[in-house]
């Protein structure tokens, strides 16, 4: 039924390469007449979805239950048969990062309003919200400026902190509230600077192995894909519960398949793994508050 539809030139339409069989030996694209009927075309397409949904669930798969199987494959050249590295990763941030915005304001959704009262504030009610960087709004933190004697106002880099500060402080409650939508907001920002970085302690670790970093970051990318799923479902049970007990756990079984793919996959004994799984584990922490740390100090000069 399908070799009707075939075209009987040899020469691919797409880059003009000799096609021997059905598909092109160097694009890829199946040497089909131009002009498909629609069953032909839908045809297409359910088998693209099938073929892909058992590709992404194989892979799903073995991402969870075979720590460092899906590295160990892509570096001996067995790819095609699994989702690629890269595509796998945005899926999973994708994925993630739009679930932890959902929760997030299902949180902010979930709490009464604040109300201020105009004009039954007392004078230490003031102090205190004007006093210890609580402006609520830029407009009120202009209004308190500009009520101040030019030599108690704020000037240059603690005033560019503090307006910004009352800007992400505005229609939220709280500080706290403040730095949740800003860490939730850049965290993907954050993630795209913390995996090169996480991919070079890879590799310091393993410098003697002969891999090049690329290798490496292919461990990477894997590795914080399941990052993604695990504390995804930990996000979403916690919402439910209400408890931090999921997230705890997750952090554990981070570290657990952290030891297990880095010794499936380097080939190395359960005490190395251990070594290097803690020194990884502990020097992304710190490297991970060091980023996050002058990224939002860079965000609040902005």
């Amino acid at each position: 039924m399908k070799s009707q539809h075939l075209r009987s030139e040899k020469n691919c339409l797409n880059c003009g390469t000799e096609v021997p069989e059905r598909y092109c030996p160097l694009c890829g694209q199946e040497n089909t007449v131009q002009h498909e009927t629609f069953g032909h075309l839908v045809g297409h397409v359910v088998a693209d979805i099938v073929h892909y949904d058992s590709q992404f669930l194989k892979t799903l798969k073995y991402l969870t239950i075979r720590p460092g199987f899906l590295t160990k494959e892509y570096w001996a050249g067995r790819r095609v048969r699994y989702v690629n590295p890269i595509k796998l990763y945005v899926f999973a941030s994708f994925v993630f990062f739009f679930a932890m915005a959902l929760i997030n304001n299902s949180k902010d959704h979930g709490k009464k309003p604040v109300v201020h009262a105009s004009t039954a504030t007392t004078r230490t009610e003031e102090k205190q919200v004007y006093d210890g960087t609580d402006y609520r709004s830029v407009a009120e933190y202009d209004s308190v400026q500009a009520s101040l004697p030019a030599d108690k106002r704020n000037h240059g880099l603690e005033d560019r902190m503090e307006r910004n500060l009352a800007r992400m402080r505005e229609h939220k409650q709280g500080s706290r509230a403040a730095f949740v939508e800003m860490f939730v907001h850049n965290l993907p920002k954050i993630m795209f600077i913390l995996m090169p970085l996480f991919a070079l302690m890879v590799k310091w670790t393993h410098r003697k192995r002969g891999l090049v970093y690329t290798d490496h970051a292919i461990f990477t990318i894997h590795f914080h894909a399941f990052l993604f799923i695990i504390l995804l479902v930990a996000l979403v049970i916690r919402f439910f519960i209400h408890r931090e007990t999921p997230l705890n756990l997750a952090y554990w079984g981070i570290f657990l398949y952290l030891l297990l793919a880095l010794r499936n996959a380097y080939q190395q004994s359960f005490w190395k793994a251990l070594i290097k799984a803690l020194l990884l584990y502990l020097g992304y922490f710190i490297v991970a508050l060091t980023v996050f740390v002058l990224f939002f100090f860079v965000v609040l000069l902005v």
